[in-house]
């Protein structure tokens, strides 16, 4: 099978670990892919690329609607990869999975950001 970068996969390493991430760069002379981990059984591998052969992968299927808090985990791994474009992308579509009610503060609650460090209404 052939994957392109951005290709969400899992499949195994030639040591026996489960691999779960994205592609991240095509090794096309190794007949491999540098695969983005972000889950796996050894907890070390996480957040890190490995070199994995092309014929130990799969595609995952491609999912188009997340709940909130897949975005936001979504969201922590465009962060680490710095994917700008994509960030904006998950974070466009949790603001419009939030309802205009969500997005309010409710009546006499005062924002976090007014408040100073001992959670006490900063004056002005």
């Amino acid at each position: 099978m052939r994957f392109e970068v951005g290709d969400w996969v899992t499949g195994t390493t030639r040591q026996g670990e489960l691999i779960q991430g994205f592609v991240n760069s095509i090794l096309s002379m190794q007949g491999a892919a540098g695969i983005f981990v972000t889950a796996s059984d050894r907890e070390e591998a996480i957040g890190t690329e490995i070199a994995v052969q092309t014929g130990a992968l799969r595609a995952l299927p491609q999912q188009t609607d997340y709940n909130e808090e897949q975005l936001r985990n979504l969201i922590d791994v465009s962060l680490a990869i710095r994917d700008a474009a994509w960030f904006g992308e998950l974070s466009a579509a949790l603001s419009a999975l939030r309802s205009p009610a969500d997005r309010q503060l409710p009546a006499g609650e005062v924002p976090v950001a007014w408040r100073d460090r001992l959670g006490l209404i900063a004056q002005e």
